[in-house]
Parts: structure tokens; sequence; C-alpha cells
């Protein structure tokens, strides 16, 4: 395991010009076959920042970026932190009302937007919303195809001179927030999460370091940039090493192999959803994937057997790793020397510069190895807090400073943490706590696509066991099997009571499993 690096007293836009200095030429953006380098990026986003700066982007400002994987998107969320402003991600399948509340809830002052994703225009979307949320000011379209749909687009504004982005540039700090990025909302509506510019650089160098990239890399980006965990494992690894940031034109599975082989990528992370899409495609095996050399693998939890397939599948060091927004994406990550059984069975260690401990959920004392509890955290990687909610914000990070995850787990006696759940979904059936994880774990076999656990109302036990299924296509696997085969690997009170099997379970547009939906959707075919 090599050394750690230090943490650097750095703001966003003053890490791109160090590596715009020490990699002028060297490729930084690729997309549809133009190249741009280091030297040429930050010039790039120099001019997006003055761009911005004439539209009347201030420091402090909070500015949305609805806005698709695209090279403007990437000059945006380099632009508005140089010149001291807030960029904050919003999730391109949000409907116009989802929007509306998120810009209202966040005081929004600005919003800048591309085309659209899938059938979402958003040009057609916006109109008249300024009208609807009370703090937004303007619209600004910066999108490919030209059809702004009436809104002044980016390319037109007259760049400011370059002496006010200089002083605007001079009165940024490290600690200033850069970046609000929305939690999942699997549970509840999604919560604001405030990231300083220091901490959001030094997740990037952190896990540019675990994954060992360098300037010779390649970055395929293979999940939404308004995703926690692409901005820091993609834009902010690729930009502390040097490496190339790779955009495919869309994350279709045909596109992301493209991208791959094509492209020479070397460094593919992504969720485990879209890995197992990948390796499902009939055509898999003809693709020419021999350039990777590794990825991180996080954003939801998955079985053993399948970290195993796409560690195998791709020929490369696939790390294991656990992140939440609220901790700037990664807080643990396995090492490329680990062995495929660490790699597979734990979530890693916790990162360098990262206080970690496992508390008992009711007494908060800290857990010996081997103990499970819940997954705490401390130090630079913590988010500031949460926008306008101090009371929600209070709860998630307590007077010493330590994050509580909601996540639980265990360390084992090499420091690696065992994930067992979260600490919200745990089912008590009379009196006894289950993980639906190590449920969820058991039904894992070649007929199941997925499967999730959850508690469903029981007026003798409190709650009964549920486990939610969708099959592979064309597999047939009936209720007693399945409960056959749970029980051969579960104490009895673990085994589900019921046993439901659906086409698709309810996902958010991360590929996250919505819970509460779920839920709904099995007390509804139970009538409970």
């Amino acid at each position: 395991m090599s050394a750690p690096l230090p943490l650097e007293d750095l703001t966003v836009s003053q890490l791109l010009r160090r590596t715009a200095a020490r990699f002028p030429h060297r490729p930084a953006l690729e997309y549809r076959g133009r190249v741009w380098s280091y030297r040429e990026l930050d010039g790039a986003v120099d001019e997006t920042a003055r761009r911005l700066l004439s539209w009347g982007v201030k420091r402090g400002h909070r500015v949305g970026l609805w806005c698709e994987s695209e090279p403007n998107t990437i000059l945006l969320l380099y632009a508005l932190p140089r010149i001291g402003a807030t960029a904050a991600f919003l999730n391109t399948s949000l409907q116009r009302a989802e929007l509306c509340e998120l810009l209202r809830r966040t005081d929004m002052d600005r919003l800048v937007i591309t085309d659209g994703y899938k059938d979402l225009n958003f040009p057609a979307l916006c109109r008249g919303l300024t009208d609807e949320a009370p703090t937004l000011e303007a619209v600004l379209y910066a999108g490919l195809s030209g059809e702004s749909g009436g809104f002044q687009a980016l390319d037109s504004l007259t760049p400011a001179p370059q002496e006010k982005l200089t002083q605007a540039e001079e009165m940024v700090t490290p600690r200033d927030i850069g970046y609000i990025l929305y939690t999942s909302g699997t549970t509840s509506v999604p919560k604001a999460v405030l990231s300083s510019q220091y901490s959001r650089v030094n997740s990037g160098i952190q896990q540019a370091h675990d994954l060992g990239a360098t300037e010779e890399d390649r970055f395929c980006v293979a999940m939404p940039i308004f995703h926690c965990f692409c901005l820091s494992v993609n834009v902010m690894a690729a930009c502390a090493a040097g490496a190339c940031l790779y955009l495919p034109e869309s994350r279709r599975t045909t596109v992301l192999l493209e991208a791959v082989s094509r492209g020479r990528c070397t460094v593919l992370s992504s969720v485990p959803t879209m890995y197992h899409a990948i390796l499902c495609r009939p055509d898999f095996a003809n693709w020419d994937v021999s350039s990777l050399r590794t990825g991180f693998i996080g954003g939801s939890l998955y079985p053993q057997e399948l970290f195993r397939q796409i560690n195998d599948g791709f020929h490369f060091t696939l790390l294991s790793s656990l992140g939440q927004t609220e901790a700037t994406a990664g807080l643990s990550t396995a090492g490329l020397d680990d062995s495929l059984e660490v790699r597979a069975a734990t979530v890693g260690h916790f990162m360098d510069h990262v206080e970690g401990k496992i508390v008992h959920i009711e007494s908060g004392r800290e857990q010996p190895v081997g103990q499970p509890g819940e997954i705490c955290v401390r130090g630079y990687l913590v988010m500031d807090g949460y926008y306008g909610q101090p009371e929600e914000t209070a709860k998630a990070i307590d007077e010493d400073g330590w994050l509580h995850t909601g996540d639980m787990g265990y360390l084992d006696e090499d420091g690696n943490i065992h994930l067992t759940g979260r600490l919200k979904e745990l089912i008590i059936r009379g009196g006894e706590n289950i993980s639906p994880a190590e449920v969820e774990a058991a039904g894992v076999c070649p007929e199941v696509r997925e499967c999730k656990a959850l508690g469903v109302p029981d007026r003798h036990y409190g709650e009964e066991v549920c486990l939610c299924v969708a099959l592979q296509e064309g597999a047939r696997l009936d209720e007693a099997e399945l409960r056959a085969r749970l029980a051969r690997r579960l104490a009895a009170f673990k085994v589900p009571r019921y046993i439901l099997f659906f086409d698709e379970l309810p996902k958010t547009s991360t590929g996250k499993v919505r819970p509460a939906e779920l839920a709904r959707l099995a007390r509804r075919r139970l009538e409970l």
C-alpha cells in the first residue's frame, strides 16, 4: 500500500490551473472525437467564467445545472466555483414540479440547462419557470442542438474583461461552498448537501491516489455528472491525476462499450446495475475491454457473487467502496493490492485522513472488532450541512463532528468494513433485528436478477420479512423453491414470510431501488 498523500488547501480552480501547468499538452477532455488539452480546457473555463460574470453571476450565487454529461457541463462545473458561485447539480430525470420544488427549497438564483434527457425537453419545461420559483432570476441555455426555446444561450454572452475574472477568483477560498448535490431521495424529499471546494478537491486527490491514477489514464464517464460518485471518482480524480475524462454520448450499454473499446479507457467506475447490464449483453464477449485497468463500484449494495462476476468479466481490478453524498462521495475503499476475497466481501478500509468508527445504535458506544453498529466518520470529507435545514443537519452530524451515515456494518481484525445494511431499513421482527442485505444476499441465485427485502406490518411480530424479486429474462423459479433455498442459508426467523415477484423493482434515475415505493406496492399486493 502506497504512502498517504497530504491534504491540500486548494480551490477547484487552483487544482485545475496546477494540473494545466504540469500537463499543458496532455488530453483533459474528449467528446465525439474532439480533444481538449489541459491548457485548452483551462482557457475554455476562463472564457465560460467571464461569460457567467457578464450574465450577472456573483460570488455566493447558487446556480442550478440541469445539464447532461456534455463539454459545456464540465466547463460550467469548473467555471462557477472559479468565480465564487455554487454549482447546484439537478437530476436530469426531474419532472417540472420536482424541479420547481428544488429551486424553491434551495433559493436558486439562476439556472443553466442543456437540451434534455430521454423524452424530457428542458427548454420547453422551463418556460415560465421564473414566475414559479421566487428567487430564480434567469435561465441560460448551454445545449448542443441550438434549440434554446427562446432562452439566451451561453455562447451568445459577451465575456467580461479578464480583470473582472481575476478579481473574482482572488476572493475565492477553499472553504467556500463549491457545490450543492442532492441526496437520492429514496425514502424522503431530496436534501441539498453543501460541499466545500476543499472537500471536493481533496476527495478527488485521494480517490485518484487510491485508483493509482496517472496522466496516462483515461476515465470513462459511465454515470451522470449530477451524481456525487461521478463528480469525485471521475471529474475531480481525473483532474487531480492529469488524466483524460472521456465523455460518451450517452449511458447506453452499447455506447459505453464503444467508449471503452475505441476510446481505450483505463478506468471505469459505476453502480452495480450498470455493470450488470453490460455483462448481461449477449454480445459482451465480442467487445474489447482489455484497456481497462481498474474502477470503483458503489452507489448501492451488491452480492459478492456479482462483484466477482464484474471483476472477472471485465478482467480488471475492481475496487469496492462505500460513500454517500453527505461524505463528498467516498469514505472507504479497498486497495489495488487487496485480494479478490477482501474486495468482494468488504468495502475496504476507511480512506486516508478519514476518522472512522462503528457505534452501537442505542448507546452510541464504539463497538469492538466484529460487533455490528452504525458507521460514523469525521474529517475533511464531511459536508457543511443541508441547505436551509439546520435540524436535519444536527441529526446527521453530532456535536463532536461525527457524521452518522445510517449504514450498518462491522470492522474485521484487518480494519476492513463489512456492510450489513441500512439503519433505517432494519426489519425488527418480534424484537429480532434482521438486516435486509443479509436476506438479499441469501436470495442471490442464477435465476434472480435482483431482489429487495423489506419489512411489512404484522399484528403479532410487529413486522414480517417480505422479499421482492425480479427474475432474469426467461428464468423460472417459484416461491416454494426460492423459500427452500433461503431456508438453507438463513435462520428460521429471517426467512421471508412473503415472496413477491415483480417484472421490475421501482428505481431512482441512478439505479437505486425506491424502498418506500416498493413497500407501498408490496402492502397493496398483500392487502395489508
